[in-house]
Parts: C-alpha cells; sequence; structure tokens
C-alpha cells in the first residue's frame, strides 16, 4: 500500500514529466522516434504515447526520491521480482548471469532493489556528466551499485562472469559503428552493443533480458526474460549478430505493447549504417 504522501509525491513527478513535454525538452527526438516505430499510429497517437512516456519518466524519479531510505522490507513489498527464482537458479550454475538492462520503465528502481536482495551486481556504464547525472552516480553506490567503464573494461567483465557474479549491460542504447552491431529495431536498422553476446558466448553465463512493469496499485513487478540460447554453430561473428537480433526483438516486443514505459528521449537510431550514405537522394514530392 502507498501512503499519501508518497502519492503526491508522484503526482508531483508526472506533472513535471508533463512540463517538460510541454516546453519541448527533446520532444522532437522522442516524436522522431515514436514516428520511426509506429508509421501506422497517428501523429495524435504518438502524441500521447510520447505525453505519458514524460510523465512515467517523472513519477519514476519521484520513486526514487520517496523510496530512497526504504528498508529492504518495506522495498520489498513495493518491488516484486516475479522471476527471482529463475535468476537463483542461474546463478547457481557458478558461470555468472548477465542482465541485459533495457531504458523501460524504472530501470534505476529495479536496479536498487535488485542489489537490496542480495544480486552481486555490476553493470556497464557510460560516463555521465552534470550535476544531475553526478547525484545518480552517488545514488548508484551509496545503494552498494558497482560499476564498470565502458570503454576497456572486457577483461573486468570476463573475470567477474568467471568468478560467478552478476553483470549489466545496458543493450537499448545508440551505438558508435566501431562498438556496436547492427541489427533491426522496429523495422530499422539500429547500431547495438554485441556485448552480452559476447560476453554469453565466451563464459556461457546465462543470458536474461530485465524489464520492470508498474502495477495498477503503483508497486513494481521486474521480470527477467530469458535465459536466451546461444545459437547453434561456431562462436563467430554471425552467431554474435544473430543472438544480438533476438536479444533486440524481444527489447521490441515489449516496447511494442507497452511503448510509454520506454526512453523515447534518447536518439536509439542515431547511428547509420555507411551503406545508407551511397543511397541516392531521394526527389521530394
Amino acid at each position: 500500500m502507498i501512503r499519501w504522501p508518497a502519492r503526491l509525491l508522484f503526482a508531483l513527478g508526472e506533472a513535471i514529466g508533463s512540463a517538460a513535454y510541454r516546453l519541448g525538452l527533446r520532444r522532437r527526438v522522442a516524436l522522431d522516434g515514436l514516428r520511426r516505430a509506429f508509421p501506422e499510429r497517428t501523429e495524435a497517437q504518438r502524441r500521447a504515447i510520447a505525453r505519458a512516456a514524460y510523465r512515467q519518466l517523472g513519477r519514476g524519479l519521484a520513486e526514487l526520491v520517496a523510496w530512497r531510505r526504504l528498508t529492504d522490507s518495506e522495498l520489498e513489498r513495493v518491488v516484486d521480482f516475479v522471476d527471482w527464482d529463475r535468476y537463483e537458479a542461474a546463478r547457481a550454475g557458478r558461470r555468472g548471469v548477465i542482465m541485459a538492462v533495457t531504458h523501460f520503465g524504472n530501470w534505476e528502481l529495479a536496479a536498487r532493489a535488485a542489489v537490496r536482495r542480495g544480486m552481486d551486481l555490476t553493470t556497464i556504464t557510460r560516463p555521465l556528466r552534470g550535476a544531475l547525472n553526478e547525484r545518480l552516480l552517488a545514488y548508484r553506490r551509496n545503494r552498494g551499485m558497482r560499476e564498470l567503464s565502458d570503454k576497456g573494461s572486457s577483461g573486468a567483465a570476463l573475470r567477474l562472469l568467471r568468478r560467478g557474479e552478476s553483470l549489466g549491460v545496458v543493450v537499448d542504447q545508440n551505438m558508435l559503428p566501431s562498438r556496436g552491431v547492427f541489427v533491426d529495431f522496429f523495422g530499422t536498422p539500429a547500431c547495438t552493443t554485441p556485448a552480452p553476446a559476447v560476453l554469453s558466448l565466451r563464459t556461457g553465463a546465462p543470458l536474461f533480458l530485465v524489464f520492470d512493469f508498474r502495477a495498477p496499485d503503483g508497486t513494481h513487478r521486474i521480470r527477467f526474460d530469458g535465459p536466451f540460447s546461444v545459437p547453434p554453430g561456431p562462436n563467430s561473428h554471425s552467431t554474435v549478430v544473430a543472438l544480438t537480433q533476438e536479444l533486440t526483438r524481444a527489447v521490441e516486443h515489449v516496447v511494442r505493447a507497452h511503448p510509454e514505459y520506454w526512453f523515447w528521449v534518447h536518439r536509439r537510431w542515431k547511428t547509420r549504417p555507411a551503406a545508407e550514405a551511397t543511397l541516392p537522394a531521394r526527389d521530394n514530392p
């Protein structure tokens, strides 16, 4: 049961998210992504999804503030891991566990709750700049979350998994061509990290996708999809691409069903294949 002071804070967070949308903060990015993902929907429908996504982001920030001092037992009452036994079974194999993390729902709250419940989680993250991001990083560290840089951390990630620990890798961010592979996402090539596939193939660590859903009563349900099977055949580049595509297809399936939960303000399709630069320009109708 969520108490009224927290509910008021959540309402304020949603109002702040709505204000950010009205002020146009990365609104063009969000709407461009929605047009690419949902060309069959009307502009009014896409704008409604965008407004809901902004409200969801605002509420997520309010939840981090409202629940920052909850005890472990209190946190368990508002965050339920419906597939925790699946994670425990994977961890029992002592090959480590790879958590493919998505910007879906309140991913910061999900990571915090997982660590508090006993997941020995280290996450590969990009450098974050700015005062707000510095506070976010401090929030993570103060709650037991460990981090590896996204550059030059392959050896550390392999050692971590071989010790039987858990590694989080964000899988729905745009990558530079030198560090990603192109797979289909909503019908368009998207440059995507191959790290989860590569690490799973090299270590045998089970690979899961993590999604956070908000229940009608305001509490959260964390779902682990997987483990994803390694495609048959030698561990080649094509195998890495095939497994990365399978993960990305699963992300698309969930985002398509619940688009208001995803992080549309990120330019997911920013990096384009080199072949697109050689295509002849179309004449305007």
